[in-house]
């Protein structure tokens, strides 16, 4: 738990400080009153595995400084396990000495949250998020829930688009047995209506 609590940090300070140099200064590019939706794909790491991601996510900007969406994830975690048979060691001569087997099994994550952006006056726009939800674990996992924390940015490419890279640290649980994740995502916005004009 102390080493990801360590890493998010680290990386958090990491992203900073990249954002900090590259930002150019310029009006406030997320409006106020505006919606925004996304798509997203990515690696989510959990205990010692790695699974592929994908989800999207619509929200309302309330003021520039404060954000809050709706979102929904589906996380693969299908697995493969080996054991040897006969206490032969398995190598290519004797391949009947393994057996395989394979499982095909998923999460589904649907909830909320909001991002709390700072130096919006930025054409590069850095924010912490936290979000909270339910969860839907295939394979006799049941229902349960998680909540994240993170940071990532949204980089504004055009005059209503953009990329948004985050990490996030998310806790899942299913009632009976809880985990220790750490998501990266990367995903396009699009950002519509809203007050002012936004810098092209």
């Amino acid at each position: 738990m102390m080493l990801i609590v360590r890493n998010f940090f680290a990386g958090l300070c990491i992203s900073a400080c990249i954002l900090l140099v590259s930002s150019s200064t310029g009006r406030a590019q997320v409006l106020a009153g505006s919606g925004d939706v996304s798509g997203y794909g990515g690696l989510v790491h959990t205990e010692g595995t790695n699974h592929a991601l994908f989800g999207g996510s619509g929200g309302w900007n309330l003021v520039p400084a404060v954000s809050v969406f709706g979102e929904y994830t589906y996380v693969s975690t299908n697995s493969s396990t080996c054991i040897n048979t006969g206490g032969v060691q398995h190598t290519e001569a004797h391949p009947e000495t393994q057996v395989c087997a394979s499982a095909s099994s998923h999460v589904q994550l649907y909830g909320g949250g909001a991002r709390f952006n700072f130096l919006t006056s930025t054409k590069i726009v850095p924010y912490a998020v936290a979000a909270f939800g339910g969860g839907n674990y295939s394979g006799g996992g049941g229902n349960g829930y998680y909540f994240g924390l993170g940071g990532g940015a949204s980089w504004f490419l055009g005059k209503n688009w953009g990329i948004r890279p985050e990490y996030r640290y998310v806790r899942l649980e299913d009632g009976s047995v809880g985990a220790n994740s750490s998501a990266i995502t990367g995903g396009v916005f699009y950002q519509f209506g809203g007050h002012g004009t936004p810098k092209k």
